[in-house]
């Protein structure tokens, strides 16, 4: 019997279990979608790196002899070693592509990953192991020839297999924004394939135990400054580092965001549950005097929220996971190379159904708990009204110079704190979601205008062929009329910490002007060295500081002063003159030519043409997966209001049905009536909203924050997302007022007033 009441209390209260529903349902697809890809993507890597014994770290150094090899292995952490000569080399093509050469000894540590072909061979001389994704551009199959032209040498090898490499899960050249595998690649080889008798090996590839702090220091005490250039770990290699900043970054999102929804969810079912009892006392007390014990009427009450939301949560964690994926997929797949990608599920995703249940029970619970432990001859009577006493304001002496609505409106609220307040903290749910999706949208557009507006003033960019003589570099330069700059990687040290960032370096050029965090051009003075705002802050320095710099493919540190800072959206490093360049005793090599005409020809020693939007285009596809997730935020932050207001609303309604049916008795209009709805409603919406805005901003700043190391947007609550916020919270509350006036139009007075009898 009970069973059935279930059934039909379900039909009747249909729009207000709805609302719990897709409240569960929202919360938990967000959270198993976006906690589901960052499990997903954690595993996969995990799973490769563990396939191809990633190493741990890499020791850079002009001379990896045995010697040098013999020391590493008598630390006692160190658990093995690979050396490898790494050089960087043109492809013969017509786009002279860079392709990273890696002459090993042996494929133990940091393995290439075979997807076709035969497996590497140590003793093949004539052979290369090719990069899979640069093949399939460049049509490459097993059995091709291809040759590779550097240090002024030339070989050319028959590619016996095409694979991936851990090293280069991302990578990308350093004029480009995407990964772009037409014009940069990796390839392996044998040591025996380079054409010299003894191989200069530059890299030490380890595997320790312990943490990779306590190795550096291990190395750091076991040789002296000018035996080896730099070590490098794990979490600061390029690629592990930035496919790991995109996992962190799903990671807070889905640890932070759905947390709202699913509090509004159990919002949502308390204000469900006391509406569904209040309207169901005289049966709660007719049940009790028929026999029906506390614990019966409790289980078949709680029985309500703990079906709704399982079936609402189960059903998230069901098709989050899957349509997030099917999301993502293409912009991590275009981002990444992996050789697989399997949507893997994670175990402690299942429990959140569980746990969700398990808080509709305490909030069904405390819903029902005082009732049941009533007199059936107690509740068998409507609930008497709340008896009130005048309050302070309602004593002083402009009171009675307010107006009945004014009056009406906080007594009501004084009388029916609770529904005051879930409705405040619900619109605070709401504000804070629209708050943080319309802060993401506006910090990623705002990053584009920044970059491709107040720094970067070119139309073209010429990238400069690697053996490109001077002669051909200046006259490229003055036939389209443009800046020559250098761009280069570049690795930075201050107290222990190791940063890898870029360096731009201008030679008097206002195509590209630095600014500050706040858009503001900066007078970067021949002399001075400025460093971005993001790594300032990952190396924890400022101005007047000295940090320890060397380019990636060079070997000579050098101290560096820190003169300025800069804020870029993309770029984070070092920007300075050329004269600065020369200072420090380094020399100046031109990588790119910067123009602000279209330039569609060709010219000796270019080896390709990066046109700004293209370079638009790219920034937008790196970065799809965030706007994929904000998008998906602004529906949703849009639902939740519905939802939220109208339930609200609702209950509003309903509990002050009956003295709605008075006031219509002594004279009142609908649109009075409405009105006082209204303004109730407007108020409330104010406070919340009021109170949801910074910690909305909150949200967004620890989103930001989270980002990618490379990356660096200032959380900014601009007037136009406040004002949005409100408008669409305001736009739904008003669409469900109107609502709402047409039921007190149509109020049955005599069924109202008839309640108590």
């Amino acid at each position: 019997m009970l069973y059935k009441k279930m059934i039909r209390d379900l039909r009747n209260y249909k729009i207000q279990f709805l609302s719990v529903f897709l409240m569960a349902f929202i919360g938990v697809f967000i959270f198993a979608g976006v906690g589901g890809e960052a499990y997903c993507l954690e595993e996969n890597i995990d799973n490769y790196y563990h396939d191809t014994n990633f190493a741990d770290g890499w020791i850079y150094g002009s001379d990896i002899n045995h010697d040098f090899v013999d020391k590493v292995k008598d630390i006692n952490s160190t658990t093995d070693t690979e050396r490898q000569l790494l050089v960087s080399s043109e492809g013969n093509f017509s786009n002279k592509p860079e392709i990273k050469l890696h002459f090993i000894e042996n494929n133990t540590i940091s393995k290439f990953y075979l997807v076709e072909g035969e497996k590497l061979n140590i003793s093949d001389e004539d052979g290369v192991w090719l990069d899979k994704n640069f093949a399939d551009k460049k049509g490459l199959k097993v059995g091709n020839n291809i040759s590779f032209k550097f240090n002024g040498m030339n070989i050319k090898k028959e590619i016996k297999g095409l694979g991936l490499s851990p090293e280069y899960v991302y990578s990308i050249p350093y004029y480009a924004i995407e990964p772009d595998h037409n014009e940069y690649g990796f390839a392996y080889l044998s040591y025996k394939a380079f054409p010299m008798d003894n191989v200069p090996y530059n890299v030490l590839n380890v595997k320790f135990n312990g943490s990779a702090e306590d190795y550096s220091n291990a190395l750091t005490d076991k040789f002296e400054d000018d035996d080896y250039n730099s070590f490098l770990t794990r979490h600061d290699h390029p690629s592990a580092n930035t496919y790991e900043n995109v996992v962190e970054q799903f990671k807070m999102m889905a640890d932070l965001l759905p947390v709202i929804f699913i509090l509004v969810s159990m919002l949502m079912l308390l204000i469900s549950m006391k509406r569904l009892i209040t309207h169901q006392r005289t049966q709660i007390g007719i049940l009790k005097a028929n026999g029906f014990k506390n614990i019966t009427i409790m289980l078949h009450f709680l029985a309500y929220g703990a079906i709704i939301v399982f079936v609402g949560a189960l059903l998230g964690r069901i098709l989050g996971p899957i349509f997030l994926h099917y999301l993502s997929y293409p912009s991590i797949t275009s981002l990444f190379s992996l050789p697989y990608l399997h949507q893997i599920e994670g175990m402690g995703l299942f429990n959140v159904a569980l746990v969700m249940v398990l808080i509709s029970l305490i909030v069904s619970y405390y819903s029902i708990r005082n009732i049941v432990n009533e007199h059936p001859s107690t509740i068998i009577r409507p609930k008497a009204p709340k008896a009130t006493t005048s309050s302070f304001i309602e004593r002083l002496s402009f009171w009675k110079r307010m107006s009945f609505n004014l009056r009406w409106n906080y007594r009501d609220v004084k009388r029916n704190k609770f529904r005051a307040i879930m409705t405040i903290v619900g619109v605070m749910g709401c504000v804070i979601i629209m708050i943080a999706a319309f802060g993401m949208y506006d910090g990623m557009e705002d990053a584009e205008q920044w970059e491709f507006d107040a720094i970067d003033h070119f139309e073209s960019k010429l990238v400069v062929d690697n053996d490109a003589s001077a002669y051909e570099i200046n006259d490229a330069k003055d036939k389209v009329n443009g800046s020559k700059i250098m761009e280069a990687s570049i690795e930075i040290e201050s107290n222990s910490t190791k940063k890898t960032g870029s360096l731009i370096v201008l030679n008097d050029t206002d195509l590209i002007t630095p600014t500050d965090i706040n858009k503001n051009k900066i007078d970067l003075k021949d002399n001075e060295t400025a460093i971005s705002q993001k790594m300032a802050n990952l190396l924890g320095v400022d101005v007047g500081d000295k940090v320890k710099m060397h380019l990636t493919d060079s070997d000579k540190w050098v101290n560096v002063t820190i003169d300025k800072i800069e804020g870029h959206p993309s770029n984070q490093g070092f920007i300075m003159s050329s004269k600065k360049l020369d200072d420090l005793g380094l020399n100046f090599t031109t990588t790119s030519i910067l123009t602000k005409k279209h330039i569609d020809k060709d010219y000796d020693g270019i080896k390709s043409i990066i046109y700004r939007d293209d370079m638009i285009k790219s920034s937008r596809t790196l970065n799809e997966p965030i706007w994929t997730i904000i998008y998906a935020l602004m529906f949703f932050a849009v639902i939740l209001a519905l939802i939220v207001l109208y339930n609200l609303g609702l209950l509003s309604f309903l509990e002050m049905e009956r003295d709605i049916g008075t006031l219509k008795v002594l004279g009142f209009k609908t649109l009075s009536l409405t009105k006082l709805l209204m303004t109730q409603s407007l108020a409330l919406i104010i406070i919340g909203g009021l109170l949801g805005i910074p910690l909305g901003f909150k949200v967004l700043a620890m989103i930001w924050e989270s980002s990618s190391e490379k990356f660096f947007i200032i959380p900014e609550l601009s007037l136009i997302n406040v004002i949005s916020t409100f408008a669409i919270v305001l736009l739904v509350s008003i669409i469900i007022n109107i609502y709402f006036s047409y039921r007190i139009k149509h109020l049955d007075m005599v069924d109202v007033l008839k309640i108590l009898e």
